[in-house]
């Protein structure tokens, strides 16, 4: 039988790290929520957005030859607004259990953290698997943001140009900068390394070939701070154990 000072030594490391795990938890869940909430309403944003939402429409008519698919334009916002309403319903769970220290909430809040981390890691080794179809979707996905700015002459959708365009040194579904108001979201052709720019739709295709590695890695690593946070949870959930046992 151990000591009743070792014991006692123990039990205050436990306490120690109880704490330390609390706050932890509370500033991390408060990071996720911020984050999840920021994802949902930009998701919303987009989704309800008046250009987007015509755009939509004329997708759908029938004898437009010039049809714009925006269905991976569709699939990033449901994957917006539907990560960022996860990750916002359990950051703030979270912290209501961290908070409220209930062994109940605590322990559900450690089951979903360890689905989230094991989600994580499966969508990251999908996304290794499948890495060139998730750059061709890219790709797809700036030719419908390029689009939907030159229909409707959208500022928001141009600013979000310009910076793809600045970033890229690219200019547009050719490399030719036109003479339009979309022309205007391309660097000017003295400031190019080169008088003529690479199509963006085929530079940001090339530029993800090889970012498959780093993605895995993020996902992986993010799964990874999950496991940390459940293993916190789970000294947290001791603790409260072990305050209720000694009174």
């Amino acid at each position: 039988m151990k000591p009743v000072a070792e014991i006692r030594s123990e039990s205050i490391i436990l306490d120690k790290r109880g704490h330390v795990c609390k706050y932890i938890l509370i500033v991390f869940n408060i990071i996720f929520a911020i984050v999840g909430f920021t994802s949902l309403v930009f998701g919303l944003w987009l989704n309800f957005h008046g250009n987007s939402r015509d755009m939509f429409d004329i997708s759908t008519t029938n004898n437009n030859q010039e049809g714009i698919d925006l269905e991976v334009f569709e699939i990033a916002v449901y994957v917006l607004v539907i990560l960022g309403l996860v990750m916002a319903i359990v950051g703030s769970f979270g912290d209501y259990a961290a908070c409220s220290e209930k062994k109940m909430a605590l322990q559900v809040f450690s089951v979903l953290l360890f689905l989230l981390a094991m989600a994580e890691i499966t969508v990251g080794l999908l996304a290794y698997f499948t890495w060139d179809e998730i750059a061709e979707n890219l790709g797809k996905l700036y030719a419908d943001l390029y689009k939907l700015c030159v229909k409707n002459k959208d500022k928001d959708i141009a600013g979000l140009l310009t910076f793809i365009h600045s970033s890229l040194h690219c200019c547009g579904l050719t490399g030719v900068q036109p003479n339009d108001f979309v022309g205007k979201t391309c660097l000017k052709v003295d400031d190019a390394e080169h008088s003529h720019m690479q199509s963006c739709r085929e530079n940001i295709t090339t530029f993800s070939d090889n970012k498959a590695p780093v993605v895995l890695g993020c996902f992986v690593g993010t799964g990874a701070i999950l496991i940390g946070e459940v293993i916190c949870t789970r000294l947290l959930t001791s603790k409260i154990h072990r305050d209720s046992d000694s009174w």
